[in-house]
């Protein structure tokens, strides 16, 4: 086979032709997984494959976790203050707050700082399958799938002396 027809045939590799040899770079997934870590999404374009839907997912679901962290730390320090002040004078600076008894004003505190910590939770978890991702998709980059793998499912009857046993025959060409 020809450096061009090898070159034709893998496009994901990068080959040039030196004076005495062939040299091939190849994909790196330890590359893939590093831009990952480094910039979120930076694997995913690195890979080339679905990077234009996987990026904007992943930074949208991020800014909503993150939103709604802000947002359950501000409610969390509001009723925090309102229930520390409920406690020393009985009353809270808050007209919204004041309306609560002590005890509603921690269950909501509580509840508050428990939605602010699973955003949290959530964002490690959407930072750690992209970068899981790029380094699955990296590692699979140069495989290549032929045409002509096929699964057959069909129906199957055994037949042994006057038994016979009914059941599914599967099939796999490669």
């Amino acid at each position: 086979m020809s450096l061009n027809a090898q070159t034709r045939d893998s496009t994901r590799s990068v080959m040039r032709e030196n004076k005495n040899d062939t040299i091939v770079k190849r994909h790196s997934p330890k590359k893939a997984t590093y831009l990952s870590l480094v910039l979120p999404g930076a694997g995913q374009v690195y890979n080339r494959k679905n990077w234009w839907w996987k990026v904007p997912l992943m930074y949208g679901g991020g800014a909503i976790l993150l939103n709604g962290a802000i947002m359950y730390q501000s409610d969390y320090n509001r009723f925090r203050t309102a229930y520390k002040e409920k406690i020393t004078t009985g009353k809270s600076s808050d007209p919204y707050c004041d309306r609560f008894q002590a005890p509603t004003l921690q269950v909501i505190r509580d509840w508050n700082r428990d939605l602010r910590d699973q955003c949290y939770v959530w964002l490690v978890v959407v930072y750690a399958v992209q970068v899981l991702d790029a380094a699955v998709e990296a590692h699979f980059f140069d495989f290549n799938m032929s045409e002509n793998v096929s699964l057959n499912v069909q129906p199957m009857i055994n037949i042994v002396g006057n038994n016979y046993s009914q059941g599914i025959q599967l099939t796999y060409k490669f």
